[in-house]
């Protein structure tokens, strides 16, 4: 029996459609290198690449050089990232961010604030949802007429990104919150949610142009600590979107008490929030001071600052990651997160850690070392997850109508 499944005319179209969007999206080509790499006629790239370019996805940049055969220079096409705007949000329990992006993430409008988490989860999104209306109102008022297409909201906990639900995080006291649903009824767009760390990852990859061919660890430091893992260029989620939770692995049996209840978890020991918490610890003078006022102690040259940040904090993340690349054996292990702006020697102390701990066969090869850019990673990570469905044969079209 032929079980092959049939494909309309119209299914074969749009998967033509995307495969030239993504082709468009790696780089700048030519209609007939397109016709070449998709193995698709030129009258059929010919007539999609025409109907992207009136979409407003695809724009004429140019001629290209002759053929050794000669003729007439190619004319040369490109993505247009600023065709539509994103929104993205990230919060926790401190603080939340929101900004405009365009398709490829890039930050055109951000604003961050402090926050108090409402036991209402509606109490507190009312307060993002005013800044972002806000935000929208100031890009068209300088001149952005694009449409706002979809939100990216990357969550500090476990999330259901499926359903748009937040089911727990150890720093909020929500449980089970609809916030996808909440959004979409407050803004009027599809809105998709991401635990922070994993939406971070997508960051990294979004400008990677696929050069993690087998294996990517991101781990996120921050006042939390969260893990994403890449294999083959997609991110590992696990059965229940709970894969690689490694902040809340035990890695100290009588280690101080976490958020999540349990003791000596890695988030208790290495996050930013412990920092702080040991800080306190040594002297009740740094209890009221957050990370850049702790940071600029550091480059001031307190003596306690730096043996907490390098001795506790870098010796926790160093036998954390150690863990990390003795499951995992990845090729590249990137540390991202506001703990980077510690500088170099906080990433040589971790990385003596991991040397040190991590079974040398393993280690001996792995890239490790601080992101290039942590600069509003979890809005931009956000971001990254929206651009990654608008590339997507599954989302693509709910988001572009």
């Amino acid at each position: 029996m032929n079980m092959m499944k049939t494909i309309s005319k119209n299914d074969m179209k749009e998967s033509n459609r995307m495969s030239i969007l993504k082709t468009v999206r790696k780089g700048v080509c030519s209609r007939a290198e397109i016709s070449a790499a998709l193995g698709l006629s030129k009258p059929a790239v010919s007539a999609l690449v025409d109907e992207l370019i009136r979409e407003g996805l695809v724009y004429e940049t140019g001629r290209g050089d002759s053929t050794e055969a000669g003729g007439k220079r190619p004319i040369l096409l490109d993505f247009q990232a600023d065709a539509a705007l994103i929104v993205a949000v990230s919060f926790n329990n401190k603080r939340y961010e929101v900004a405009l992006t365009n398709l490829v993430g890039k930050v055109m409008f951000y604003v961050k604030k402090k926050i108090i988490i409402a036991e209402d989860y509606r109490q507190t999104l009312d307060l993002i949802v005013q800044d972002i209306r806000q935000l929208i109102q100031e890009a068209g008022e300088q001149g952005f007429k694009q449409p706002v297409i979809s939100c990216g909201i990357a969550i500090r906990g476990l999330v259901d990104t499926k359903n748009g639900i937040m089911r727990y995080s150890a720093a909020i006291p929500w449980t089970d919150a609809p916030i996808g649903d909440y959004m979409k009824e407050c803004l009027g767009i599809p809105i998709f949610i991401e635990n922070d760390a994993r939406a971070g990852t997508y960051a990294e990859l979004l400008h990677s142009n696929g050069e993690y061919k087998d294996a990517l660890v991101c781990v996120s430091v921050g006042l939390g600590i969260g893990t994403g893992v890449v294999i083959h260029n997609e991110v590992y989620r696990g059965a229940f979107d709970g894969a690689v939770n490694f902040a809340h692995s035990t890695i100290a049996h009588d280690g101080p008490l976490c958020s999540c209840g349990n003791r000596g978890c890695w988030d208790a020991l290495a996050s930013i929030t412990a920092l702080g918490e040991e800080l306190t610890r040594r002297d009740s003078k740094y209890a009221s001071l957050d990370f850049e006022a702790i940071l600029g102690l550091y480059h001031d040259g307190d003596p306690v600052v730096a043996d907490v940040l390098l001795n506790h904090t870098g010796y926790w993340l160093g036998v954390g990651i150690a863990n990390i690349l003795n499951v995992f054996n990845p090729e590249q292990l990137i540390i991202q997160g506001e703990i980077t702006n510690a500088g170099q020697e906080l990433e040589r102390k971790i990385i003596e850690i991991v040397q040190k701990r991590a079974l040398s066969a393993v280690s001996k090869g792995v890239k490790i070392g601080f992101s290039q850019d942590s600069d509003k990673l979890q809005v931009r990570g956000a971001a990254a997850v929206i651009s990654k469905h608008f590339f997507s044969d599954t989302y693509h079209r709910i988001i572009w109508k």
